[in-house]
């Protein structure tokens, strides 16, 4: 089984980044049921993988009648129908589903999907999640079209906390320098202007890449050198057993093998993570900031 395959980067990209263009409101593109004090709608239908974990953390599980492809957590989501890939949605099987709230993310394909909705006459609600704040604040926008503006409160003030502790714990420490693949035939990198970079820094690094006018930008041998990463992470997607992350190491292991000068290489700072929550914005980003940490900073978090 190839484990990080070039097959895995489009994935990745798409899930890491979601390509989010549009606004994070009630645009005119969209039709929102009542924001304050309206029946929770009983049929929902989530766009996005990330949008399916939200509806799951706000105890909506039994109002979701359609998600998308990898829509896998928590594992009753994958129960649940598959109304085509948040990049191509299937209008008709969301028709089919009579939603009586549709969310969706606000890149472009999206959005066309919630006006044709919206012209049909589907209540719908486009939030943007590109950055973490975004994130926080997504959760408590469904939380507000959906009545549960009080469970939105408690998860995103929850996931602050958590984000804001991990930040503390590290704060002292040495910022070591972090290169965060994407792929590795050929080789492609998280830049800074991505979440990645986000969690990078909150966990207590700093992208090793300069600023890059892609997000994932590709890069060759020489600038992996000039980087000189303390630390090396992947993230393997689909994870189904610990065994998926042990041979993702070792092929990861074997590519850098050439670049024994750098000093992620030399000091055996190489990680393989399962990428499933590490690579979505959603509501376990909190668990991504402190698997990423780990990698960073072992020993602030031994147990005693």
């Amino acid at each position: 089984m190839k484990i990080i395959a070039n097959k895995w980067f489009w994935l990745a990209v798409f899930v890491l980044s979601w390509t989010v263009a549009g606004v994070a409101m009630f645009s005119d593109d969209t039709t929102a049921i009542t924001e304050h004090g309206g029946p929770c709608p009983q049929r929902i239908v989530a766009m996005a993988p990330n949008l399916t974990e939200i509806l799951f953390a706000l105890g909506l599980e039994d109002n979701i009648v359609g998600v998308t492809e990898y829509s896998n957590h928590p594992p009753s989501a994958r129960q649940k129908p598959v109304m085509g890939t948040f990049w191509q949605p299937n209008i008709e099987a969301v028709v089919a589903a009579r939603p009586d709230l549709v969310v969706a993310l606000g890149f472009n394909r999206q959005a066309g999907l919630a006006h044709r909705l919206a012209r049909l006459n589907f209540n719908t609600l486009t939030v943007n999640i590109e950055t973490i704040p975004q994130l926080l604040d997504a959760i408590e926008k469904i939380g507000t079209v959906t009545n549960k503006t009080a469970a939105a409160r408690r998860l995103s003030e929850r996931l602050r906390n958590n984000l804001d502790n991990i930040s503390r714990r590290v704060a002292a420490g040495h910022r070591p320098k972090v290169l965060y693949i994407i792929q590795i035939e050929p080789l492609r990198v998280a830049g800074r202007q991505t979440f990645i970079n986000e969690l990078i820094e909150l966990a207590g690094g700093e992208n090793a890449i300069a600023p890059t006018i892609n997000k994932y930008p590709p890069v060759g041998p020489e600038q992996v050198i000039a980087s000189n990463p303390d630390v090396i992470i992947q993230p393997v997607m689909d994870v189904m057993e610990k065994a998926d992350l042990t041979a993702g190491k070792q092929q990861l292991v074997e590519y850098f093998d050439r670049f024994q000068s750098i000093a992620a290489v030399s000091g055996n700072r190489i990680y393989v993570i399962d990428g499933d929550a590490v690579s979505r914005l959603g509501p376990r980003i909190d668990q991504a900031a402190e698997t990423v940490a780990r990698c960073l900073s072992p020993e602030l978090f031994e147990e005693p």
